[in-house]
Parts: structure tokens; C-alpha cells; sequence
């Protein structure tokens, strides 16, 4: 595989995961804030977060282990470039997925704390 479709997977896909472990997060809180069996639980969103973080990071390894073993012409920067992709897209996540909850409150009512 080439360099260039393998950066555009890897952004592809950790777009799509960190959205999903953002708004897991949001959604998340939401429930843990307005349930009041869940307020005192040591399941916070941070630790949801935390979670979604170490997968994140494990996604993270396996890709580069993955990308040595597959991409041609394989060179030590390319890890560099992957950490530098993966750290973009997990900001990239986080506003996606806040205007993904935005729209799920307008059209679906989804988590009520972006409210």
C-alpha cells in the first residue's frame, strides 16, 4: 500500500472512532446528570473518556504496527505523521461530534445537556 491512501484511512477512520467516543462521552454525562441513581457512581464521563482514550491509543499502536508491516517504503517518520494524525483527529472528533449532538437534539432529542 502507498503512503498516501494509508494517512487518508487512518484519518478516515480516527475521525470516525474519536466522534463516536466524544459523543459517548456527552451522552454519557447527560444521563449521569440528570439520573440521580447515577450522580454518585464512580462511572463519570471522564473515566468514559479516559476509556475511549486508552482504545484510542491501543487503535493508535496496532495502526503504526499494521502500517510497518504493509506500507511500502516504510520509514521511521511515518510514525511521527501518524501520531501527529491521530492527535488532530481527536480534536477534529470532539467538534464533530459536539455538532452531531447538536443536531440529534434538534432532530431526535438527543442528549439534552448541549441544550
Amino acid at each position: 500500500m502507498r503512503k498516501g491512501p494509508y494517512f487518508v484511512i487512518q484519518a478516515v477512520l480516527s475521525l470516525f472512532i474519536t466522534t463516536m467516543i466524544w459523543y459517548m462521552s456527552i451522552n454519557f454525562l447527560d444521563v449521569a446528570v440528570n439520573t440521580e441513581e447515577l450522580s454518585g457512581t464512580l462511572l463519570s464521563p471522564f473515566i468514559v473518556l479516559l476509556i475511549g482514550g486508552v482504545f484510542y491509543l491501543a487503535l493508535t499502536i496496532v495502526y503504526i504496527i499494521i502500517g510497518a508491516k504493509r506500507l511500502d517504503d516504510w520509514r521511521p517518520w511515518v510514525i511521527a505523521v501518524n501520531i501527529v494524525i491521530h492527535i488532530v483527529m481527536f480534536g477534529l472528533g470532539f467538534l464533530t461530534s459536539t455538532l452531531f449532538a447538536a443536531f440529534s437534539i434538534a432532530y431526535f432529542g438527543g442528549p439534552q445537556l448541549l441544550q
